[in-house]
């Protein structure tokens, strides 16, 4: 795999970003979600466990463009998606950057979209390795009134001809709120 792509991907966004201070000051802040998947892979026998469990450690930034009602940001971090097949064979993981849009429904909780960009690797046990490079989609929620917050989401992984939904919860930790 390209590692160098996933990771040129998030420092250009994260360089632009750092270029536009005229229009709001960034938030800067910590994901850590976990939780479990399902992996979709229509040529699969039936009878294989096609679930497990995922994490993710993301660094995020956010605009408030209108702190009372709309913001956008940028997370990216490594992902596990979990361990799949018989014996636990196949494994996947990789780097994601995503762009964010926030919605302020009420005080405290935000209602977020998120599409990106993952850079997987899959290992498969006894077999020649598979990566790429692909688009990855979410929304979610958000609620916390102080630095730490709640967070769920679901996300969608698209691995070429496979995709992976991810439902998870966790924790966003707000540096300079």
């Amino acid at each position: 795999m390209r590692q160098g792509v996933p990771i040129a991907l998030a420092w250009a966004a994260l360089l632009f970003s750092l270029s536009l201070p005229a229009l709001a000051a960034p938030t800067w802040y910590g994901v850590f979600k976990g939780g479990w998947t399902d992996f979709d892979y229509p040529d699969l026998p039936s009878g294989i466990d096609t679930t497990d469990s995922t994490f993710s450690l993301l660094a995020g930034m956010q605009f408030d463009f209108n702190p009372s009602s709309f913001s956008a940001g940028l997370e990216a971090g490594p992902v596990w998606l979990g361990r799949y097949g018989p014996d636990d064979n196949l494994s996947v993981g990789g780097l994601e950057a995503a762009v964010v849009g926030v919605a302020r429904v009420a005080t405290g909780t935000d209602l977020f979209v998120r599409t990106g960009v993952l850079g997987w690797d899959a290992k498969v046990r006894g077999a020649r390795d598979e990566d790429g490079l692909d688009p990855h989609y979410g929304l979610g929620f958000r609620y916390g009134l102080d630095n730490l917050r709640f967070r769920g989401s679901v996300d969608w992984y698209e691995l070429d001809d496979v995709e992976v939904e991810a439902y998870t919860l966790g924790f966003d930790y707000w540096f300079q709120r």
